[in-house]
């Protein structure tokens, strides 16, 4: 993409700052992993302003990834070993069209299946076919030290965990049938398509 696709301005505000919006009354802890110090001071310096706990419903902390240069997946891991619930929600910062409706779900189906998974992670198509969607997923901090035996043999792909996992996989239409959640920017030119 050539920039920080959390900063790209989309509908007048740094994507982020959408995504960070539509969290607030969902969540009460949101954790925001970066990939360095460089990336954490430009990120709090525009979001300090609008996030505290006086003002949104969550505390938003600031991280850096524990594990450098290993992509999201070492982004998961740092937010596993920081946060205080038993598990929770992955999502990217270039999917500014998060719906309630999708947040709301894929926790229920989650919470429904009594926690004995340690990941659910949506798909798209048939199941001896599928498509993941891993950054949209929610992971059981259990999962922390298989993320991290991943990392120390090189392996930063998110796709390559999901087999290490006692994975439950939803349909993308059952956590969200207008799929507008889980669509994403990849090229500047998306952005402006929109």
């Amino acid at each position: 993409m050539g920039q920080d696709k959390g900063l790209m301005t989309f509908k007048s505000k740094p994507m982020v700052r959408i995504i960070l919006d539509k969290l607030d009354n969902q969540m009460d802890e949101v954790l925001l992993v970066l990939r360095n110090d460089k990336q954490k001071q430009e990120y709090q310096k525009i979001l300090n302003d609008f996030y505290s706990a006086e003002n949104t419903s969550f505390d938003l902390k600031f991280l850096k990834d524990e594990v450098e240069s290993q992509g999201p997946l070492s982004g998961i891991y740092t937010g596993l070993s920081h946060m205080e619930s038993d598990y929770a929600l992955v999502i990217p910062c270039d999917s500014p069209f998060i719906s309630f409706y999708f947040m709301e779900k894929v926790f229920k189906v989650y919470e429904d299946s009594k926690g004995n998974y340690d990941a659910l992670i949506p798909f798209w198509g048939a199941k001896d076919n599928m498509h993941l969607e891993p950054l949209h997923g929610i992971y059981h901090k259990k999962s922390k030290k298989i993320i991290y035996s991943q990392l120390l043999k090189g392996k930063k792909d998110v796709k390559s965990l999901i087999n290490k996992l006692n994975t439950i996989f939803v349909e993308v239409s059952k956590l969200d049938p207008s799929l507008k959640s889980f669509k994403n920017f990849n090229r500047p030119e998306d952005v402006s398509k929109i």
